[in-house]
This record gives C-alpha cells, structure tokens and sequence, in this order.
C-alpha cells in the first residue's frame, strides 16, 4: 500500500510541476519554467512505471507456484 501512494504522489507531484512550469515556459521562454516541465515529466514517468512495468511485463504469478 504505500508503495501505490509512493506512486501517485510522484504523480501528482510532476503534473503539478509540469502544469506549473508549462505557464512560464509557453508565456516567456524562461529557461527555469522548462527545467520544471523537465522535472515533472521525469517524475511523471518515474511514477507510472510503477504501474505500467506490472501490466506489460510477460511473468505473472499466479498462486507462487
């Protein structure tokens, strides 16, 4: 369980980030603003690894066996 909640706080962290950063990137270019689009891209993809690894990967267990 606090592995899923690891994960969707990574989430929301880097929509947040890229939603923030994306205002100042798109309005006047500041180098900043893209750093933080950057960021919370990473953040983004580092959260939904977490749940697409487990649906896309080939092994599933079923019943340890």
């Amino acid at each position: 369980m606090a592995r899923l909640l690891f994960r969707i706080i990574l989430l929301a962290v880097g929509l947040g980030a890229v939603e923030i950063g994306l205002v100042g990137a798109v309005g006047s270019g500041a180098p900043l603003a893209w750093l933080a689009v950057v960021i919370g891209l990473l953040l983004i993809v580092a959260g939904s690894a977490g749940f697409m690894v487990p649906l896309l990967g080939g092994r599933a267990d079923q019943g340890g066996e």
